[in-house]
């Protein structure tokens, strides 16, 4: 309620000032089309700015599709986020890859009961991000998911704490979804995912 407060207040400060509360979406949202295009994902971008991932989501939309006008504070954390990304955490190469093999690698750790959710905590990524890999990511994140997996492999997810049943559920719901997920498979962007 404080927090409400304080921000109608700003409001109010900046109307008197002549200054909108809310602006034209069109500078955010060529801001998050630039660095999605560096290989950050709306979960990314969102994780970085402090705005919703939904919101994150519609700005990426066609001019169309997307809100007009947003609020003036959502606008300044994007437009505070510099192209270069800088604050991406161990995004050290740049550009994209085909996923084929982090996709192949992401399903055997799953078959073998490494939970989402633990994969995503090594990974450093939103267990949404876990879900994308689907098609072309990073070459950072191919890099890390090729040396975790190499770690993880040779060992069992008891081995780090994950309780029996996570792994059941997790190595259960691979399984299910394997033989169409496999890595150019047509029907790979149809499976539901397993968040535990």
């Amino acid at each position: 309620m404080a927090a409400a407060r304080r921000d109608r207040a700003r409001r109010t400060s900046e109307l008197k000032a002549g200054r909108p509360a809310r602006v034209s979406s069109a500078d955010a949202s060529a801001r998050v089309c630039q660095l999605q295009e560096t290989g950050l994902s709306a979960a990314d971008i969102a994780e970085i700015s402090g705005v919703a991932v939904t919101l994150v989501r519609r700005l990426l939309r066609p001019a169309g599709e997307r809100p007009a006008r947003i609020h003036r504070a959502t606008a300044d954390a994007i437009l505070g986020i510099p192209p270069t990304s800088v604050f991406r955490r161990d995004r050290l190469l740049p550009g994209l890859t085909d996923a084929d093999r982090a996709a192949a690698s992401m399903l055997d750790l799953a078959e073998r009961g490494w939970p989402t959710s633990f994969l995503a905590v090594e990974l450093n990524i939103s267990t949404h991000t876990v879900a994308a890999v689907r098609s072309r990511i990073t070459l950072d994140l191919d890099r890390k998911v090729q040396r975790l997996a190499a770690v993880l492999l040779a060992s069992q997810p008891a081995d780090h704490g994950i309780a029996a049943h996570r792994s059941r559920r997790a190595r259960t719901a691979a399984l299910q979804r394997s033989p169409l997920v496999r890595p150019g498979s047509p029907d790979m962007a149809r499976q539901p995912e397993e968040v535990p």
